[in-house]
């Protein structure tokens, strides 16, 4: 059977073994019934900005992102429109998914990336937990135990030729919206589990504007010139988990530990099980 064929039973071994070796959904799902009702009350830091702190579950499509775009530029996007605008070498390489399947950065482990990391899956009730501060804005995720800590003080830039998993991020306040920036990334994360991706030059914008309480609305831009034709934007919810205990848990990963099939010698990895 030619490896393209297998495409669905790959994509549901993502989602399913690499992701976690035992039962679990999508913290998204997973925090649906649990999350904290509306307060009218939005908490603040002592400099009287929002105080983001507590654990979050934001309901974006892991599966395909672009389901969640809402503008391409400055243009509202149709729900039959939404096609994320590569350029032409990377529309071949989204096209040349099912064959690429060895790249897949859950295979081996990496960090998600930004945004990604916002939403992944997590086995505890603490899918991201987010410590804030004046100076400082800190996410932790469960899962491949991602992090990133943005700073709120000292907007200096890092110089190109730094690429980073997480890449680095700034952050400045629009009135009570909450703006990071986060420039340097590598070009090996992915965006989702469809294949969507970027290249080195990925700028992502994130907005962080309370509702109330326990809501906000999250807001990201893709600007790209090597990936993108025009930078694009997807919004979501993102809500407050109602359990304040709930804490990040170990996670665990074993590079290409269940892909024997696919994950074969001639792309890096090994044709057989270990005995």
């Amino acid at each position: 059977m030619h490896f393209s064929e297998t495409r669905p039973a790959v994509m549901a071994w993502l989602l399913a073994a690499t992701l976690s070796l035992t039962p679990c959904i999508g913290f998204a799902q997973q925090a649906a019934a649990t999350i904290a009702p509306p307060a009218a009350e939005i908490a603040r830091l002592p400099n009287g900005k929002p105080d983001l702190s507590g654990n979050w579950a934001i309901a974006a499509n892991l599966n395909d992102l672009s389901a969640d775009m809402v503008r391409i530029g400055s243009a509202p996007v149709a729900d039959g429109q939404k096609k994320i605008p590569y350029t032409p070498v990377y529309a071949a390489l989204r096209a040349e998914t099912s064959k690429r399947m060895y790249e897949e950065p859950e295979l081996h482990c990496y960090m998600p990336g930004v945004p990604s990391h916002m939403w992944r899956q997590a086995y505890s009730g603490a899918g991201l937990v987010i410590q804030h501060n004046e100076k400082h804005i800190v996410f932790v995720h469960e899962f491949q135990g991602a992090r990133r800590i943005v700073s709120l003080a000292d907007n200096s830039t890092l110089p190109d030729s730094v690429k980073l998993f997480m890449g680095h991020g700034t952050g400045r306040w629009e009135g009570d919206t909450l703006v990071i920036t986060t420039t340097n990334h590598n070009a090996i994360t992915w965006l989702d589990l469809a294949g969507n991706r970027h290249s080195d030059q990925l700028v992502v914008t994130e907005r962080f504007t309370p509702i109330d309480g326990n809501t906000y609305r999250y807001q990201a831009t893709f600007a790209d010139p090597a990936a993108y034709t025009q930078p694009w934007s997807i919004e979501s919810t993102m809500k407050r988990g109602s359990d304040p205990n709930a804490e990040i848990l170990e996670f665990a990963c074993i590079e290409g530990n269940t892909d024997n099939q696919h994950y074969t010698e001639d792309v890096g990895g090994k044709s057989e099980i270990d005995k």
